[in-house]
């Protein structure tokens, strides 16, 4: 989900807040990913039935990492490596996206 262009109303304000804070835990977790799992960095070359396992199978290794507390050392060159990686734009119509967003934020912000 994006964030609305031009939020006009509060609530369209506090989806804008939400979704920004939301997407930049996401992002900190991929980028945690990256860097101990590297065939994500490199990208995956598979189908897309084999490319969503190995994804799941990551974040499944990396919750059991955290349980076992086998942390990643502290590296700042992943911050680097974030900004070479290309995110392809996502192939969906605008509209559907637009009218889904619509209807969220009127179901949790105007209770």
């Amino acid at each position: 989900m994006t964030p609305i262009n031009n939020p006009v109303t509060d609530e369209e304000i506090t989806y804008n807040n939400i979704q920004s804070r939301t997407r930049n835990i996401v992002e900190r977790t991929y980028g945690v990913w990256k860097r101990r799992f590297p065939c994500l960095s490199r990208g995956l070359t598979t189908k897309l039935l084999c490319s969503t396992t190995i994804v799941v199978a990551c974040a499944v290794l990396h919750n059991m990492s955290l349980r076992f507390n086998d942390n990643l050392p502290d590296d700042d060159s992943d911050e680097e490596q974030d900004e070479d990686v290309h995110v392809p734009e996502p192939n969906w119509q605008p509209a559907d996206g637009f009218a889904f967003c619509e209807v969220l934020i009127e179901r949790m912000f105007n209770a």
